[in-house]
């Protein structure tokens, strides 16, 4: 139980500033926590991956987009050599042909030497091995799958730069010696792979100038080759990143116009929200962003309708909309920016967004003797607010800009308005909590909005409510 209540209290703050409920549907099999700042965070489910915490994103990247996988007993196994098929069926997984794979005949033939033994063992992955050899991710000497064998470092670089589409650059690179002090044990076919892939950084050498080509690729180094390859892919197809501070984001945006045509969109919900940035060059950029989209965060994930606005991020954008993202720490700018009358922002809080409510009153008492209260007041757009979550023995509270910004976004997911009833209203409230009626043992509240229009409502747990009509 220890630390109980803290986490409660950031779960909350999470709801409110960043949208916590339906988190599930792109996370399957990832484990919830709360951050710090009170970001939801998003972490593998596996029971092993503290062996190569190193590569603990690139496989929850590549795990949520279905590329890699980990096994029934709930390990990933990372320090595990990959073999040469399970290398062919993620590369194909990560080229978005897997339905392709799927599809193809179980009886037709292939003309590798092993062709009897795949049939036999690896019944699953022939047609991932099919649709590989279409899309010319094989060397044409190749009469061998080897399918148990483990994948080398020489062999999964050709097989990725295949994949990126790039064996003509390969090709005019295969005169150009490596600079690896072991470069005399790639073999000459493969040098040209070699050179793109490091040129493309998709594989580096090792810190004493080796490249080690024979060295057999583990699980937990394939996903990072794959996740590198997964930008190189995008990069490919036009893709450019950009940098900036968020100045706007929203979800659920109707009648977007963003196409949806990526692997990561066959992964994430379609495009249901907008970014705006201000760039370092102060240029004003919106694309379109799924709500579920990773982004990378202190080396964990949280979801895109984590972000807030003020975040610095790096973004990956194909035509007119977000691939992938990072959220970086804040720039160092110039503290008297965007100051009125030189005091800091939790000396005088302003409304960050126009939500037509002068004033919100919120307490509610659960079931389990849990307590909150949210506080807010907004005078000519100098805002105050305070938050509070209480349990039997201890009192947490949040003030200043901050809190103005949790009860803010509250207010706007919720999307209440002075035309709704006071049932309505309070629903709607409840469920931007994600709070469950149920559990709700007394509820208090008060609105006051700017056109003048109060409305009070009370709930106890016989449902009943009080007489207070709206007044003007």
């Amino acid at each position: 139980m220890k630390n109980f209540r803290n986490f409660l209290f950031l779960t909350l703050v999470c709801i409110l500033l960043f949208g916590f409920s339906g988190w599930a549907s792109a996370a399957g099999g990832m484990k919830r926590a709360v951050s710090a700042d009170g970001r939801g965070q998003l972490m593998l489910d596996f029971n092993d991956i503290q062996e190569a915490e190193w590569a603990a994103i690139s496989i929850a990247k590549m795990k949520t987009k279905n590329v890699f996988q980990g096994f029934k007993d709930g390990t990933f196994r990372p320090n595990q050599p990959v073999t040469r098929v399970e290398a062919i069926v993620t590369a194909v997984r990560l080229l978005g042909l897997e339905n392709e794979a799927k599809a193809k005949s179980p009886d037709t033939k292939l003309h590798f030497k092993d062709a009897e033994q795949i049939d036999k063992k690896f019944p699953w992955a022939k047609g991932y091995i099919i649709v590989a050899l279409e899309n010319g991710l094989f060397d044409a000497s190749e009469d061998k799958i080897q399918p148990e064998k483990p994948a080398s470092r020489v062999w999964v670089a050709g097989l990725l730069v295949k994949a990126l589409g790039l064996q003509s650059e390969a090709l005019h690179e295969m005169t150009k010696i490596p600079n690896f002090t072991d470069a005399d044990q790639i073999p000459a076919g493969s040098i040209g792979y070699v050179n793109v892939a490091v040129e493309k950084k998709m594989i580096n050498g090792y810190s004493d100038g080796t490249f080690q080509p024979n060295k057999n690729v583990t699980r937990a180094e394939m996903a990072a080759l794959l996740d590198r390859t997964d930008d190189g892919l995008l990069e490919n197809a036009g893709a450019f990143k950009v940098s900036g501070v968020i100045k706007n984001i929203q979800f659920n945006v109707t009648g977007s116009v963003y196409n949806s045509d990526t692997v990561t969109d066959q992964v994430y919900d379609s495009v249901n929200g907008e970014i705006t940035l201000t760039t370092d060059g102060q240029d004003s950029l919106t694309y379109g962003i799924s709500s579920e989209l990773l982004v990378e965060y202190h080396n964990k994930l949280i979801r895109a309708d984590q972000l807030a606005v003020n975040d610095y991020v790096r973004l990956l954008v194909l035509g007119e909309t977000v691939k992938e993202a990072v959220l970086l720490d804040p720039k160092q700018n110039d503290e008297s920016e965007e100051k009125d009358d030189e005091q800091d922002e939790e000396d005088q809080p302003t409304s960050t967004s126009d939500i037509g409510i002068r004033q919100f009153e919120l307490e509610v008492k659960l079931s389990d003797k849990g307590k909150v209260e949210l506080d807010y007041k907004n005078k000519d757009g100098h805002a105050e607010a305070e938050l509070k979550i209480a349990s039997k023995n201890e009192q947490q509270k949040m003030e200043g800009q901050k809190a103005v910004n949790a009860i803010e976004k509250l207010l706007t997911n919720a999307g209440i308005s002075e035309n709704m009833d006071k049932k309505e209203i309070a629903d709607k409230i409840l469920s931007a909590l994600n709070v469950d009626q149920n559990n709700v043992k007394e509820l208090k509240l008060k609105i006051k909005f700017s056109s003048g229009k109060e409305v009070k409502v009370e709930i106890k747990n016989d449902g009943g409510k009080d007489d207070n009509e709206e007044d003007d």
